[in-house]
Order: C-alpha cells, then sequence, then structure tokens
C-alpha cells in the first residue's frame, strides 16, 4: 500500500475522483488506497477551505458552485493544497486482515 506522503499528482487526483468532494457523510470518503474514510475526509475539507481562500483572493466570491468547482477542483490545485503539507502523520489507514491477505495470494 502506498502511504499518503508518497502520492504522486496522479495518484492525488484518482483519489479525488473517487470520493464525494465536500460530502457531509464520511462513508463517502472511502477509498481504494486504503486510507481511512476520516482521514481523508480532513484533507479534502481543509482542501475545500484552501479553494474558498483562493477564490477571496481571485476576487471570485459571487461566482456560482458550478463556476467554483470548474475553477478550483482541478489537479493543479488539488496538488498545491498537498504540498503545503510537511507531515502526514495524522493520515490513518485501515486495517489490513493478515489472514485475507495470504487467501488473496
Amino acid at each position: 500500500m502506498k502511504k499518503f506522503e508518497d502520492f504522486t499528482q496522479e495518484d492525488l487526483w484518482a483519489l479525488r475522483q473517487q470520493i464525494v468532494l465536500n460530502s457531509l457523510f464520511v462513508a463517502d470518503y472511502r477509498n481504494s488506497f486504503g486510507i481511512d474514510g476520516h482521514s481523508v475526509c480532513e484533507f479534502f475539507d481543509s482542501f475545500m477551505s484552501y479553494a474558498q481562500e483562493l477564490e477571496k483572493e481571485d476576487g471570485f466570491e459571487d461566482e456560482s458552485i458550478e463556476e467554483f468547482f470548474a475553477r478550483y477542483d482541478n489537479p493543479e490545485t488539488l496538488w498545491d493544497w498537498y504540498c503545503c503539507f510537511e507531515d502526514f502523520s495524522w493520515v490513518q489507514y485501515e486495517e489490513v486482515d493478515e489472514e485475507e491477505m495470504e487467501l488473496a495470494a
């Protein structure tokens, strides 16, 4: 399993495509990367705050939600947010059942 701190921009965007951005439900943050939904939810909640700050700085506060997502929900903005982190020790991972792993092999 690849650790979150080792993600590339492509990995991060693939994760983004698996979740429901701005959802209130942790279940919408389940993913195939083995990262706990709560951690993914926290990361993307903070990404939304980051994007909203960019929106204010860029002078687009009055645009529609569709325009907001079109402008800021992209691999480059997401990568910029990811690169703001120096430490990913807060990220939790799903527990892997050793027996299931052996059976799958």
